[in-house]
């Protein structure tokens, strides 16, 4: 054997003792505390380059204490592709566990899957870098009867439904999406979606989103890369955003067809003080920008973030607005411009300060802003 191998092979023995020796340690830790002197869990760590799995049964003797919470960060350091995390069910049966984090960044998803939830007091998730399967939400809010924050970031996302009463802020961050979702949390109050569509006929709807304060929503699905599929994706938003009272949008070009058909459900959003709005090369046009003036008497400041291409952009919308086509906003006080990508061209501007002169009666600043750093 040569002296590389040697060493290399004396460097996996040493791990493989200090996983053991980590272990060991837990154990008799675990062993030796009441139940009444654990309060909160933190385990963070890498996962090295020779580890193919990290065992994690020690979390049954946590789950045994019952502490309020458990917060655990493992993160890949390589580029290895068959590392995964051997997690247990009694992580999610713990009768006093107010608050579950859990970051599982390595480079195949874990699968949340256990056999049953029972946390009766979690009042907040926090999941990132795992897979969820179709019964996974079904299984947690019948197992989590106060669960009142749920974030899920850099997930494979494959149920279809967050349904809940007393759910009141829901964050979906760059999660993959692979069915259609219907959201119906008639206690939301804050709402931040950035989510990618894998799939045609995919998409989202909204239901029964009341009390709704923030929202913020930004689509992506490419075209592209589902030509063998005909159906495009579904979405159903704008008729349950009507309590917002801060709104911000993005939708990638290809979700044209689905925004500008949704956007058509828009009701009066009375209570919209703000609105920010990403212009995705402008290839939407003013369409929505538009409608969404009509239906928002009290908005008093409009945000736009422009992303400079020249090839798409239009002068103004393709057509007039459903209901009065003599309609104005009474007042804006402020119309804030950010540029993206270069000089914003004249005729994207002029097209823009015609639009707004022909919804708007009067507005009271227009500031324009040069800034590579999105505001959203």
């Amino acid at each position: 054997m040569s002296d590389d191998l040697k060493r290399q092979a004396g460097r996996e023995i040493e791990k493989r003792k200090s996983v053991a020796r980590f272990e060991q340690f837990m154990h008799g830790v675990l062993n030796n505390h009441e139940s009444t002197n654990l309060d909160i869990v933190r385990y963070m760590r890498p996962m090295e380059r020779t580890e193919s799995f990290i065992p994690m049964d020690w979390l049954d003797h946590v789950a045994l204490l019952m502490p309020r919470v458990i917060d655990i960060l493992i993160s890949k350091v390589s580029l290895r592709r068959c590392n995964y995390i051997d997690l247990p069910d009694s992580v999610f049966s713990s009768a006093k566990l107010q608050h579950l984090k859990m970051g599982l960044n390595t480079d195949e998803s874990t699968i949340i899957r256990p056999a049953s939830i029972n946390l009766p007091l979690l009042k907040v998730l926090e999941l990132s870098g795992v897979e969820l399967p179709n019964d996974f939400t079904q299984k947690l809010f019948m197992g989590c009867p106060s669960l009142e924050r749920l974030d899920l970031s850099f997930c494979d996302l494959y149920f279809s439904s967050i349904s809940s009463n007393v759910l009141k802020k829901l964050t979906i961050i760059q999660c993959c999406q692979f069915e259609h979702m219907q959201i119906s949390c008639p206690w939301l109050v804050s709402l931040n979606i950035h989510s990618h569509f894998q799939r045609g006929g995919v998409g989202i709807s909204l239901k029964k989103a009341i009390n709704l304060v923030n929202a913020s929503i930004r689509l992506i699905w490419w075209r592209r890369l589902n030509s063998g599929h005909d159906d495009v994706p579904v979405l159903d938003l704008f008729s349950c955003l009507s309590s917002v009272t801060e709104l911000a949008l993005y939708f990638g070009s290809d979700l044209k067809e689905p925004v500008e058909k949704d956007v058509s459900n828009c009701r009066n959003f009375k209570n919209l003080k703000k609105l920010h709005i990403e212009m995705w090369a402008m290839s939407y046009d003013f369409y929505l920008i538009a409608c969404l003036l009509k239906c928002s008497p009290n908005l008093n400041e409009l945000n736009l973030l422009v992303n400079v291409h020249q090839g798409y952009i239009q002068q103004e919308p393709r057509r007039e607005i459903l209901g009065d086509a003599f309609f104005q906003h009474e007042y804006l006080e402020n119309v804030n411009i950010r540029i993206r990508g270069g000089m914003l061209p004249s005729e994207c501007y002029e097209g823009l300060i015609k639009t707004l002169d022909k919804y708007v009666k009067k507005i009271g600043n227009i500031i324009i802003t040069y800034d590579e750093v999105s505001m959203f």
